[in-house]
C-alpha cells in the first residue's frame, strides 16, 4: 500500500473535502460508484472514509475486483466496506435514495456522455453527489499529455473537456441536482505526474537503492503519515490559497451537489 507521498497526500486531501461535506449534510451511508479509475491502489479511494466509520459501499470493475479485495484485506479494513463487483455504472443494483452521499474519483472523464452516470448517482443518493476529476490545468498534466502525443502512446486519462468544473456543474444540473460547492483539491506545490513511473513504481523511489527506497513508506491510512509535518503543512497552505488559485494549480477538481 505504499503510494508515495503524492498518492498519500492526494487521498488525505480529497477525503478532507468529503468529510467536511459529510459533516455539513449529516452523511452516514456512502457509496463510491465506480472506484476503478485510479493510478495507485485499486478501489482504495474511500479507505479513509472507512477508517472514519462511515457505512461504506464501493463498486469496482471486475478487472480490478480481486486486487481491490486484497488491498482492503491487507489494510485490515475489509470488514468496514462492502465491495461489489459491478461493470455497469448506468444501472446499479441499489435502491433509490439508498445512500446519503454518492461520489466517484476520475470516472466522469471516461465517458463521452457521462449524463447517465450522473443521473444514476442522483437516483441512489438521498442527499449529496460529488464528482472528482483530474485537473487539466496542472503543469504535470500538460507535460504528460504532450508526452503521450510525442510517443504515440494511447491516451487513457479520459476526455479532457469532461474534467472541467464548468462541465461537471452543467452535468449535475442536467441530472436534476443543485450545485452547492466546486473547487480544487490536492494542491501541494508540485506538478501532478499523473501516471509517470520510475522502475514501474508509483512511489518514484522504489527504483533507487534499498537504503533510499525503503526509508519512506507513505500510506494515507497510517496515522503517522497523516500527522507528518509535510502533510499538515501542505493542507494548511492549501486551505489558504485563493479559490481561483486552487482551481488552476490543484491536482484534482470537484463539484458537489444536493438533491
Amino acid at each position: 500500500l505504499n503510494e508515495g507521498f503524492g498518492g498519500a497526500y492526494e487521498r488525505i486531501a480529497y477525503t478532507n473535502i468529503l468529510k467536511d461535506l459529510a459533516k455539513s449534510y449529516g452523511v452516514k451511508k456512502v457509496l463510491e460508484l465506480n472506484s476503478t479509475y485510479i493510478a495507485g491502489v485499486p478501489a482504495f479511494n474511500s479507505s479513509l472514509l472507512a477508517v472514519a466509520g462511515f457505512d461504506l459501499t464501493v463498486t469496482v470493475h471486475s478487472r480490478d475486483y480481486i486486487d481491490a479485495l486484497h488491498a482492503w484485506e491487507i489494510a485490515g479494513l475489509s470488514r468496514r466496506v462492502k465491495i461489489i463487483k459491478w461493470d455497469d455504472d448506468f444501472h446499479t443494483p441499489f435502491k433509490t435514495g439508498q445512500f446519503d452521499l454518492v461520489w466517484n474519483h476520475l470516472a466522469v472523464e471516461h465517458y463521452a456522455n457521462p449524463l447517465p452516470l450522473a443521473r444514476e448517482m442522483a437516483r441512489v443518493s438521498k442527499k449529496l453527489v460529488v464528482t472528482m476529476t483530474l485537473s487539466p490545468f496542472n503543469l504535470g498534466f500538460i507535460a504528460h499529455f504532450l508526452w503521450h502525443k510525442l510517443t504515440g502512446n494511447y491516451w487513457d486519462h479520459g476526455i479532457i473537456k469532461n474534467t472541467l468544473i464548468s462541465t461537471m456543474e452543467k452535468l449535475h444540473k442536467k441530472a436534476g441536482l443543485r450545485v452547492v460547492e466546486s473547487g480544487g483539491t490536492d494542491d501541494p506545490p508540485t506538478p501532478d505526474t499523473v501516471d509517470s513511473k520510475m522502475g514501474e513504481s508509483m512511489t518514484y523511489l522504489d527504483a533507487l537503492p534499498a537504503a533510499i527506497s525503503k526509508r519512506w513508506v507513505w500510506t494515507a491510512i497510517n496515522p503517522t503519515c497523516q500527522r507528518h509535518w509535510m502533510v499538515r503543512w501542505f493542507w494548511f497552505m492549501e486551505r489558504r490559497y485563493p479559490e481561483w488559485f486552487r482551481r488552476l494549480t490543484a491536482h484534482h477538481l470537484y463539484t458537489a451537489s444536493i438533491k
